[in-house]
């Protein structure tokens, strides 16, 4: 990157810290430049320059320019391996541990869940696993995200059906509602059990005792040394034998090796251990993408 554009870069980087709060000065900066493009090019305006004029002069830009650093594709149970293996692997496993605590809460957080999908699905994955043991049990999910318009469509909870594909039809009718030709909303036995709160994992207080955390695609857009920091956060917000499930293109870095345990390294699960010391570690899908190799993918992902 070139000097003057470092500069700028930093000069838009402090005007929106100052503005709004939102701290992006520890994202990739490939990354931020490459949002940052995207919003010169729907103003047609060829200099970093002259979108500081146009922060100075219109503090909606600001927001605007959030939502193009943030902005997330999804769906409900996107990559269905994933939401597979946490139906066959992860939830037997915390039923199984529930049982002989005694327990009947189960916590989920959906850490940066943009317009809902993925805490919905966990809510309903859950809702149709539990019931088969026969109900007793309590679900709370928790969808965050720094963005409140993202958060003001998931609590409305109304989506066009291009972004059901992988519900199937016994689950449709079963937990969505056909709102208008092609729109479908999730019904309240689902609304009821999802809450969703503006959050910023980077300076917000932590959600803690979580028995799953999925934070995917989120840690692809911090550097390394914040990427170890947020592992460790979301270490600490797990109960201990909680699971966390990250993006395909993410992985453990840093000391966050040494405090989880790989369940499927290859769907990216992992799980905190319910004792300091595991006595069995598992090495299913034990390759782990290199840091060059994950920006490598993540570029081919967001251009």
């Amino acid at each position: 990157m070139k000097n003057d554009d470092q500069n700028y870069l930093m000069e838009i980087l402090a005007k929106v810290h100052d503005r709004t709060g939102f701290d992006f000065t520890q994202y990739k900066d490939a990354t931020l430049i490459r949002r940052i493009k995207t919003r010169l090019r729907r103003l047609n305006i060829a200099t970093y320059k002259d979108y500081i004029g146009i922060l100075d002069s219109d503090d909606g830009e600001y927001y605007e320019l959030i939502n193009t650093i943030t902005i997330n594709v999804t769906e409900f149970f996107r990559n269905v391996d994933s939401f597979k293996a946490i139906e066959e692997l992860v939830v037997p496993a915390l039923i199984e541990s529930k049982r002989k605590r005694r327990h009947h809460l189960f916590r989920i957080w959906s850490c940066a869940c943009s317009d809902g999908d993925e805490a919905y699905s966990m809510a309903i994955l859950l809702k149709e696993q539990l019931q088969k043991q026969g109900g007793g049990y309590t679900i709370r999910v928790t969808g965050s995200d720094i963005d409140e318009e993202a958060l003001g469509r998931a609590r409305k909870g109304s989506y066009e059906k291009t972004r059901l594909k992988a519900v199937n039809r016994e689950l449709l009718d079963q937990y969505f509602e056909e709102v208008e030709e092609g729109v479908f909303r999730i019904k309240g036995c689902i609304r009821d059990i999802v809450k969703f709160r503006q959050h910023d994992i980077i300076k917000d207080r932590a959600i803690r005792h979580n028995d799953i955390i999925l934070c995917r695609n989120l840690l692809i857009y911090f550097n390394k040394q914040l990427q170890e920091e947020t592992l460790l956060k979301l270490y600490e917000c797990l109960n201990p034998g909680g699971f966390l499930i990250l993006g395909m293109c993410e992985t453990l870095v840093g000391s966050a090796l040494e405090r989880f345990e790989g369940v499927n390294n290859r769907l990216r699960i992992y799980r905190r251990p319910s004792s300091i010391d595991p006595a069995d570690r598992s090495d299913e899908g034990s390759a782990t993408l290199s840091q060059q190799d994950v920006d490598k993918l993540v570029g081919e992902i967001l251009d």
